[in-house]
């Protein structure tokens, strides 16, 4: 079937390939001290997600981040906000909104930290997919001006809560935005932070001061979630942020790492010694430079307390494991985000991987599809750095 994906005239990410139809719900942070945002993924009771497709998520959240990827493309906004309608349309994450979350058994927890230009719905692909075989999965939006567009609820006087946008900042990649760079580090550990505090607070039914922009109940997710050991994973610059997160909040106990950029951490010497957790990095094969390679090595080759490995997906670009390249038509993916490897494939090859690695880790059965899987395209699967 060739992409985009559409059923009942909705143009939408790939289906999850889990036996769970997954449900999603955003929360809003209602103060600085307690200040996330992010999506919620998670398994639900629903059995069939075609049934549910009048529920179905939007993936743009809002007309204003249509505005935020034009200012991404550097494109004037009347002009930009055209192109980027056209080529996107408007389309839709097969995951059921504001659905019940299933409540018959405690699930795995995943923090997902998005990169560069991205938002919280960027990644929609793997995080419904990684949910749809048992896993909550929290996909935060920075709200560092890393991401194409966000926002935060502000007290007005008078008139009720104000929304308070927040672009994209550009700068120029990896000339003299090291200091920002480190300035948004900051704030993204914290929100990583934050989030698994709210985790623990959903779970053990605590009341929140939060705005949720839906009627859900979220007392429904109390005793959902197992966060003995949560994951925190991420792309591009938010495996930068996994990496720094891993070091200073122990309680996250494995780190998935998606084409991480590393120039934010090449001065950073003892980083890799002050990371106690195992981590698999997952790289495309265009995206990393030699200098990024060096310091992925010095992850690997300090490795003193725990397992860090490295994968390459073969003719894979950086954009394989977000949404992009799964919802454009044929004509723009093929000049802007072509790849060697069928595009579908290289996702879900990221995600068997991803898949395999965390259930070792977390003592819990392997798929025995996801072997065969990983088995059969073992061409396109290099073991370490070319």
């Amino acid at each position: 079937m060739e992409l985009p994906y559409s059923y009942d005239g909705k143009i939408h990410t790939p289906i999850p390939s889990g036996k769970f139809v997954v449900g999603c719900t955003d929360l809003i942070g209602s103060s600085k001290e307690d200040g996330c945002l992010l999506r919620l993924f998670y398994p639900t009771n629903l059995q069939d997600v075609y049934e549910n497709s009048s529920r179905w998520a939007n993936w743009i959240p809002h007309q204003k981040y249509i505005e935020g990827y034009a200012i991404v493309r550097r494109l004037i906004p009347w002009l930009g906000n055209i192109l980027i309608s056209w080529a996107f349309g408007d389309p839709y994450i097969p995951v059921v909104a504001d659905a019940e979350p299933c409540t018959r058994q405690r699930f795995p927890v995943i923090v997902f930290s998005h990169g560069l230009t991205a938002c919280r719905t960027t990644y929609s692909t793997f995080c419904s997919d990684l949910s749809s075989h048992g896993f909550i999965v929290a996909a935060i939006e920075h709200r560092d001006g890393s991401a194409c567009m966000s926002f935060s609820i502000e007290k007005g006087q008078n008139k009720g809560p104000l929304t308070k946008w927040i672009p994209y900042q550009p700068m120029q990649f990896e000339k003299d935005d090291m200091p920002l760079r480190q300035q948004q580090l900051q704030i993204r550990m914290r929100e990583c932070s934050q989030t698994l505090d709210l985790l623990f607070k959903l779970n053990g039914g605590a009341e929140l001061e939060y705005i949720s922009q839906s009627s859900m109940n979220l007392a429904s997710f109390k005793g959902a979630m197992d966060l003995s050991s949560p994951v925190i994973a991420g792309h591009s610059f938010g495996s930068t942020t996994l990496l720094r997160t891993l070091a200073t909040d122990q309680r996250y106990k494995i780190g998935l790492a998606m084409d991480a950029w590393m120039w934010p951490l090449k001065d950073e010497l003892e980083l890799t010694r002050n990371i106690q957790q195992p981590v698999l990095f997952i790289n495309s094969e265009t995206f990393q430079t030699a200098t990024n390679l060096d310091s992925m090595k010095r992850f690997v080759a300090n490795a003193d307390y725990a397992e860090r490995s490295v994968l390459t997906l073969i003719g894979s670009i950086h954009d394989n494991q977000n949404d992009v390249p799964y919802l454009l038509p044929w004509y723009i993916r093929r000049f802007t985000y072509h790849s060697v490897i069928n595009p579908l494939l290289a996702i879900q090859l990221n995600n068997c991987i991803s898949l395999r690695y965390l259930r070792q880790y977390l003592g819990h059965p392997l798929d025995d599809e996801h072997s065969k899987l990983s088995e059969h395209y073992a061409q396109w699967i290099y073991q370490g750095i070319p």
